[in-house]
């Protein structure tokens, strides 16, 4: 039997606190071939800008328009998955594919159907008050049992704490499985899944000023738009979220890989001497592209953007398990198969065999499906991007300090126009401040104004650690006409209607054209030492290409080659390869069926030799 673990939310009102947690699933996708590169139709490029790369990391340009003229839905975007992975996604995938129903693959894929559909309707269809009863094995619905009093209750406005909610489906659930149980279904064959549409409404309201830099940056980063429901699956997009296990973000990042991505915590010093503690992982402006560069990354190392999205949640090392355990034990292993036919077996019939002993169960087993099911929650409806948030991230030149009453007297008398977007109705222009500060833990005050003990003295580093911090769009301008100079303008970056702009065809050198080719070879279980002096040999010249060309784009590459990097020296790498070297080195050397030979003269029989 198996259930969904619920997250633990909050209320309708206070928002939701934990991630949810599925059990039965699929996974679903393929891989691409796309590094850090992309090339869309037309209308992505109205929805997303056609983007310059910026010429440096710290100055954007900002020349095209950001918010699209019209509304648009996610369907309409070719980097909908449905679209980058047709092949797995469509229903038609039998007859575009020569596949059917009773051949292996198809099996796989209609069991893979199954699960797609029962997490869209999880994630869009069943509210928070429903749970669904169904055979894992026919896929036959059983049962829909509603909460209807407690759905009453809410839909006339009562607040309800989703928590308590979840504490009676845990009742009915363990009574609707005994029920079942006793009219003959093997309980190791019921499968319950929760409604979660109401938390998933909430969590996409959350993310809606974040949204658009989401599109980009997957669009940027060669990916579907499956990444932009990550914090969705994983924190009901709550920025204060904090795992069992220490991740953090609203993209749950562990501790160590913030800090190597520069995201990190430290206290500012204010003017009567107290201290603000600041926590970078509470903003997703600062964790976002993080999480996104490290996901490609992941992408890469495993072959495919599917299995890449779960190693984001269950590690790299579970998946280069179940590719080995899917060499031996699947019996589907054959000369045509690629990693997706792995990772699908893996969450369908070879479920039992890799979660045993393993920490890949049900949740990474639905995992990506509760992605695709969000995302389908939303992606008939219409995009609103005008709330969109719009800021400067800054910092302070070495060795400077600013107050922030001196920031607020000068936003706050400035003729420059200035875009506060999402906080604009803010009382003051301290709250305004704060709003597009949420990592910094500044006090809330009775009358909104700025008091002593939260007038920071804003630095350019504490102990190695970059001090950043964001101001409305035109701020820095404002503070530069005020006199003020103590911005280092070389690191601003902007956040408006050119941010994560397409790299342009002069800016993609032979080298990424040979990492493109590489992580395609990858998805045939290309990890042979062959292919890693291959990675090595490019991750050196990414070096070199990023150093002499510090933009945005090399740099993005060369984090992004990091990763893998890093991933392709671990043991769980060269265990995987030599599995793979075995397992396909075997394929190779497999006996073919005797063949008959003619009685020909001898010459006869070599021309028919030479002609083959």
């Amino acid at each position: 039997m198996s259930h969904s673990q619920p997250p633990s939310p909050s209320s309708h009102h206070a928002e939701p606190r934990h991630v949810v947690a599925a059990t039965i699933v699929l996974l679903a996708g393929i891989g691409i071939g796309l590094t850090v590169s992309g090339h869309l139709t037309t209308m992505a490029k109205e929805v997303m800008g056609t983007f310059r790369v910026p010429v440096s990391v710290s100055s954007p340009d900002t020349t095209s328009s950001f918010v699209p003229s019209r509304l648009f839905t996610l369907r309409d975007l070719p980097t909908h998955p449905d679209a980058v992975h047709s092949e797995y996604f469509s229903p038609e995938l039998y007859a575009s594919a020569g596949a059917t129903p009773t051949d292996r693959r198809g099996e796989l894929h209609q069991d893979f159907q199954a699960l797609l559909d029962l997490y869209h309707k999880r994630q869009r269809v069943d509210d928070n008050f429903t749970i669904r009863v169904a055979r894992d094995d026919t896929h036959e619905l059983l049962e829909v049992y509603v909460l209807k009093e407690d759905r009453r209750r809410y839909n006339n406005g009562a607040d309800v704490e989703w928590p308590t909610i979840d504490a009676k489906r845990r009742v009915h659930t363990r009574r609707l499985v005994d029920k079942w149980e006793e009219r003959g279904v093997p309980r190791e064959e019921i499968t319950v899944k929760w409604g979660r549409s109401n938390q998933i409404d909430e969590a996409h309201e959350r993310d809606r000023p974040f949204l658009a830099y989401e599109l980009r940056l997957t669009n940027y980063l060669g990916l579907s738009l499956l990444p932009t429901e990550i914090g969705t699956v994983e924190t009901f997009n709550q920025d204060d979220l904090r795992s069992h296990v220490g991740a953090r973000s609203r993209y749950q990042m562990m501790p160590f890989i913030l800090r190597r991505s520069g995201v990190h915590q430290y206290s500012l010093r204010t003017e009567e001497s107290s201290w603000v503690e600041v926590s970078e992982d509470l903003h997703p402006l600062l964790t976002m592209e993080p999480a996104f560069r490290l996901l490609r990354g992941y992408v890469n190392a495993v072959g495919h953007e599917i299995p890449g999205i779960s190693a984001y949640h269950t590690g790299p090392g579970n998946i280069y398990k179940l590719y080995r355990k899917f060499f031996t034990q699947s019996g589907a292993f054959d000369t045509g198969s690629t990693v997706m036919d792995a990772y699908m077996w893996a969450i369908t019939d070879g479920f039992e065999t890799v979660s045993e002993n393993s920490t890949f169960g049900p949740y990474s087993r639905g995992y990506v499906a509760s992605a695709y099911g969000s995302l389908r929650a939303i992606d008939d409806r219409p995009i609103d991007l005008s709330n969109t948030v719009r800021a400067e991230r800054v910092q302070l030149e070495p060795g400077e300090t600013l107050m922030l009453a001196d920031i607020l007297r000068v936003l706050d008398g400035s003729t420059s126009a200035l875009n506060w977007s999402m906080v604009a109705d803010r009382p003051s222009t301290y709250e305004r401040f704060r709003g597009l500060n949420p990592h910094l833990d500044l006090p809330e005050t009775d009358d909104g104004e700025l008091t002593p003990s939260a007038n920071v003295r804003f630095v350019s580093s504490v102990d190695g650690k970059a001090v950043r911090f964001f101001l409305p769009t035109g701020g820095s301008k404002a503070l530069e006409d005020a006199g003020i100079t103590a911005l280092d303008s070389r690191a601003t970056f902007r956040f408006d209607d050119d941010t994560y702009r397409l790299p342009s065809d002069e800016q993609r050198t032979a080298w990424d054209r040979r990492y493109d080719s590489l992580v395609d070879d990858i998805k045939r279980f290309g990890f042979t030492k062959e292919n890693r002096e291959r990675l090595l040999t490019i991750y050196d010249a990414f070096e070199r290409l990023a150093e002499t060309n510090p933009t945005h784009y090399r740099q993005t590459q060369l984090d992004v080659i990091q990763t893998h990097r890093r991933i392709w020296l671990s043991n769980p790498w060269e265990t995987l390869s030599d599995a793979a070297t075995l397992a396909t080195g075997k394929m190779r050397m497999r006996p073919q069926p005797p063949e008959t030979l003619d009685t020909h003269p001898l010459d006869d029989y070599t021309r028919s030799l030479d002609s083959k």
